[in-house]
C-alpha cells in the first residue's frame, strides 16, 4: 500500500515539475526568436507612414534599415527580437520650400492720359544721363539678400514635442506633472516625465523622443524598496 502511495506522489510531483519548467521556459524561447525582415519593415513603416525602406540588412541581433521620407534619408538600427528602434540618424535633408503667399485682389487698370509733347527750353542746358549702373547693382544686392532669406528654411523636426510626451505620459499614468527632462545617448533619445498621482505615489515615465513609445514606467516606491 505504501509503495503505491509513494509511486502516485512521485508521478504527481514529476508532472508538476514539468508544468513549472514549461511555464518558465516558454517566454525565453519566444523572446530569443528573431523577427522576420517583413515584420520589422512593417513595424517601422507603421511608425513612419509615407516613408519607404530602400535598404535592409541583418547584423547580429539588429536590423539596419535605410528610410527615405519627405524630410530626408535616415539610417535606423532596429532590435531583431522586439522590433524596437534602437537608434536613428539622418544622413541628408530635403529642403522644404515655403508656401507662396496668396496674391491680393488685382485693382482695375486706370485709364491714363497720353503724354503731351513738350518743347525744350532753349535757355535750359541738357541734363546728365541717370547712373543706371549703380541702380542695377543695388537692385541685384537686394535680390541676392531676398534669395538668401528664402532659401534658408529648415525641414521640420523629426522628434516629438515635450507637450506631446507629457500627453502620452498622462494617458499612461494620470496625475500631476512634476518635472519633464530631455535626455539623449549614442543609441537613444527620450523624455523623462515625473508624475504624482492623487494617492501620493510618484512615477517616472520614459518616452521615446522619436517614436513616442512608452519605454519604461518606474515608481518611487520601487526605488525605495531597492
Amino acid at each position: 500500500m505504501r509503495k503505491k502511495v509513494s509511486l502516485l506522489l512521485g508521478i504527481v510531483m514529476l508532472v508538476a515539475i514539468m508544468i513549472i519548467v514549461n511555464a518558465v521556459w516558454s517566454p525565453f524561447s519566444r523572446s530569443t526568436s528573431a523577427m522576420s525582415m517583413d515584420e520589422v519593415v512593417e513595424e517601422v513603416l507603421s511608425q513612419y507612414p509615407g516613408g519607404e525602406i530602400t535598404k535592409t540588412a541583418l547584423d547580429g541581433g539588429v536590423y539596419r534599415l535605410e528610410l527615405q521620407s519627405g524630410t530626408g534619408t535616415y539610417e535606423m538600427t532596429v532590435d531583431a527580437r522586439q522590433g524596437d528602434i534602437v537608434s536613428i540618424e539622418q544622413r541628408d535633408k530635403t529642403a522644404v520650400k515655403p508656401d507662396p503667399e496668396p496674391a491680393g485682389p488685382r485693382e482695375p487698370d486706370q485709364p491714363t492720359e497720353p503724354d503731351q509733347p513738350t518743347e525744350p527750353d532753349p535757355d535750359t542746358p541738357p541734363s546728365e544721363p541717370a547712373d543706371n549702373g549703380g541702380k542695377g547693382a543695388a537692385e541685384g544686392a537686394a535680390g541676392g539678400e531676398s534669395g538668401n532669406r528664402s532659401g534658408t528654411s529648415e525641414p521640420p523636426a523629426t522628434m516629438i514635442t515635450k507637450e506631446y510626451a507629457i500627453k502620452l505620459s498622462l494617458d499612461k499614468v494620470p496625475g500631476t506633472v512634476e518635472d519633464v527632462e530631455y535626455r539623449e545617448s549614442k543609441s537613444s533619445r527620450y523624455y523623462l516625465v515625473e508624475i504624482e498621482r492623487a494617492d501620493g505615489r510618484e512615477a517616472t515615465i520614459q518616452v521615446h523622443a522619436i517614436t513616442g513609445k512608452i519605454m519604461t514606467v518606474t515608481w518611487d516606491d520601487e526605488d525605495d524598496d531597492e
